[in-house]
């Protein structure tokens, strides 16, 4: 470390330091926290009617005699919710990231940037009473439903709370490219929407991966909006109009009923490390592709 370089001084070797100290808890954390929860689920696995029952062969039904204690429909809520969501939040998030940073005059900059930290502040209670009086009563007047409660009223909201976190991370990764290298292609006589797409956005690649990896575990996350929209149904999803319950729905109205060691409590502590298990996936996959994308933004 002191060969690529001058000696680090002790303020420098401190914040060193505690940077390493930072890292380590937090891998240590997640580390616990997918042993504590692997523990808890394998504690009641044998009364689960194996992994096919518990992902998609056997309904929700703790209550039957026998139980059953599959957790397919979730998935599928989960799957539709998330996958419809981020359908709308990254490409206009994305694209308000490029107005923010390439378009907008610095007035309109400097009203847009606390707006949209203002959006990401704001409780997910709100945003799910906001979609209650608003997408859920359009729905019932525009499709002539009983009740708007459905997957896709989770969707759009769920949408509009992902926007700002997507479109704040792709903006500062925008603005992180270097001026020189739009300056050099405007000295050639490239266009302006020339240099934003083939120079701004081939090097801003990477940073808007991870506005998509952000966006992604805050769909996968959330709990509260989603509960109150979804309808929170265990019956599996045919549509987006149809209820739902996604495992996040799941976990919230039933752990709290349920009893440690008992199936029930394994199989909602399995929900839950499956759900782990896929955010941990995704993200190892956009690491894979944000490396790759900056070997050849850089290449």
């Amino acid at each position: 470390m002191h060969g690529l370089g001058p000696p680090l001084s002790s303020r420098d070797r401190l914040g060193w330091g505690l940077c390493l100290v930072g890292a380590t808890a937090g891998a240590l954390f997640l580390a616990l926290t997918a042993a504590f929860v692997t523990r808890e689920a394998a504690a009641g696995w044998h009364g689960i009617d194996g992994l096919a029952g518990f992902l998609w062969r056997d309904a929700w039904s703790p209550l039957a005699s026998p139980p059953t204690l599959g957790v397919g429909h979730a998935l599928r809520s989960t799957a539709m919710l998330a996958v419809t969501s981020l359908a709308v939040a990254i490409p206009l998030g994305i694209g308000i990231g490029i107005f923010a940073s390439e378009v907008a005059p610095a007035p309109v900059r400097a009203v847009l940037q606390p707006s949209l930290e203002l959006l990401a502040g704001i409780p997910a209670v709100v945003y799910g009473f906001f979609g209650y009086v608003t997408v859920v009563r359009g729905l019932e007047g525009g499709f002539g439903m009983v009740s708007g409660e459905c997957l896709l009223a989770a969707a759009a909201i769920l949408a509009l709370m992902v926007v700002p976190f997507i479109a704040s991370t792709s903006a500062e990764a925008l603005r992180a490219v270097p001026q020189d290298l739009r300056d050099a292609a405007l000295s050639l006589g490239a266009t302006r929407s020339h240099v934003i797409r083939r120079v701004v956005l081939r090097r801003a690649t990477p940073g808007l991966f991870a506005a998509g990896a952000l966006g992604l575990a805050r769909a996968l996350s959330e709990t509260l909006a989603v509960l109150m929209l979804c309808g929170n149904a265990v019956a599996p999803p045919g549509s987006l109009l149809d209820r739902g319950q996604p495992i996040t729905a799941l976990l919230a109205t039933e752990l709290g009923e349920s009893a440690a060691g008992t199936p029930k409590y394994a199989a909602l502590y399995g929900a839950g490390l499956l759900l782990l298990l896929v955010a941990l996936s995704i993200n190892a996959g956009i690491w894979v592709l944000r490396r790759r994308a900056l070997a050849h933004a850089h290449g």
